[in-house]
């Protein structure tokens, strides 16, 4: 899979591990107290007990930018929020409501990845206990059990292709504990300069304190798929199976993702669905050197209205479209 150089538009500007707010000065913003209180508003917090002590979490200045003139004759998207990113440049596409706080369901799992690869080796074993499990029926799983062991790695597969809520769960539950895990989600996410985003879990099941937007969800997808090569290895899978050993049983694992089957372009990057947020998709494309990024929040059928984004996006770079031309619609016969 192509990988594209250090994007010059992305400067790391702090780390934090085991110190205080006071490391993320080059930030926009300071962490989110647990309270979802900016921080900024209250004392410096001390490195003994924040919430998220001894906890990576790395400051970056990403912009994304809106040209005094939008390009015109984008597709048609019906869904209530989106943006089209051309991540080389950081430039916005297109754009719909692209602050507005929804419930962003699974795509919750590409922050929950990003803390992960920040703070574990892949090679760290993690055993998982039935603290992490108890999902209903009604969730997406990897198919865990009480006992089992594996890798960070394996857990992240499992939590980005067939969407493992359980996975998800485990890898916060059975290293550091939720709390302090979600407690650096917040944390990460200010630390980017992110203001329209707040995350109570690690899953993306619905609930009032878990929302993103658009934008914010682009910066975060734009962030790790630059910083971390095994996150777009994972993500641009469409199986990977898990060997039987020792500790766990085989895994076949099947990305959920319909993006990868809809547009030739497509290098992932995460579905989800809810009922309250209905249908979304972090989506990525790459040709000929060029990257471009989508959202779409409560959107029918996203991987469709997606591929016609990017085949639209990458004819402004002068690329001949992959996708047939849409069918005009048919005149209607008077009666």
């Amino acid at each position: 899979m192509f990988r594209p150089p250090p994007y010059a538009r992305i400067a790391v500007v702090a780390l934090v591990a085991a110190v205080g707010v006071g490391a993320l000065a080059g930030a926009s913003r300071l962490p989110i107290a647990p309270s979802g209180v900016a921080a900024a508003t209250r004392p410096p917090v001390q490195a003994a007990v924040a919430p998220w002590f001894d906890m990576n979490v790395r400051g970056a200045d990403i912009n994304l930018w809106a040209p005094a003139t939008m390009p015109i004759g984008a597709p048609p998207i019906k869904g209530r929020a989106g943006i089209l990113v051309d991540m080389d440049t950081g430039e916005i596409l297109w754009q719909k409501d692209p602050d507005l706080e929804l419930a962003p369901a699974s795509l919750t799992k590409v922050l929950t990845s990003l803390v992960a690869l920040e703070n574990f080796s892949p090679d760290q074993l993690v055993t998982i206990t039935p603290d992490a499990l108890g999902q209903s029926a009604a969730d997406t799983l990897m198919g865990l059990k009480a006992g089992q062991t594996l890798t960070v790695q394996e857990l992240l597969e499992g939590m980005l292709l067939p969407s493992g809520d359980d996975a998800a769960s485990a890898i916060a539950v059975d290293t550091v504990g939720e709390e302090r895990f979600v407690a650096a989600m917040n944390a990460q996410v200010a630390a980017l300069g992110l203001q329209d985003s707040h995350f109570s879990a690690t899953v993306g099941l619905d609930d009032p304190e878990l929302y993103s937007s658009a934008h914010d969800l682009a910066v975060i997808a734009d962030y790790t798929y630059e910083q971390f090569p095994l996150f777009d290895h994972i993500v641009d899978s469409r199986t990977i199976t898990l060997p039987a050993s020792v500790d766990h049983p085989v895994f076949h694992l099947h990305n959920l993702d319909a993006l990868l089957e809809d547009y030739p372009a497509a290098v992932g990057i995460k579905p989800g669905w809810t009922g309250n947020a209905g249908a979304c998709l972090i989506g990525m494309a790459v040709r000929d050197g060029h990257h471009l990024l989508a959202v779409l929040l409560s959107a029918n059928y996203p991987a469709r209205l997606e591929s016609r984004l990017f085949d639209w996006g990458f004819q402004l770079d002068g690329l001949a479209p992959l996708l047939p031309p849409t069918p005009a619609p048919k005149p209607t016969v008077a009666t």
